[in-house]
């Protein structure tokens, strides 16, 4: 894995608990600078990742009735 390059996640979950992980360890005493910023964008990667997971769900979940109402729980 080439530095900087969050490990694949295997579902939102995954991501969120990996979310944790990296705020947990950006608020650790002593963790550099370099450190920091590695960290920010491997949460910018999950947090891009989630978003896109969910905007996914969220247009598979949105259905137009036939009077062109919107049903989000038809599929």
């Amino acid at each position: 894995m080439a530095a900087g390059m969050t490990p694949e996640v295997t579902g939102i979950e995954d991501a969120f608990a990996r979310l944790n992980m990296i705020l947990s360890k950006m608020d650790e005493e002593g963790v550099s600078l370099e450190e920091s910023f590695r960290l920010y964008e491997q949460g910018m990667k999950l947090i891009r990742y989630c978003n896109e997971t969910i905007d996914t769900v969220e247009k598979k979940v949105r259905v137009l009735s036939a009077g062109g109402e919107q049903d989000e729980f038809s599929v």
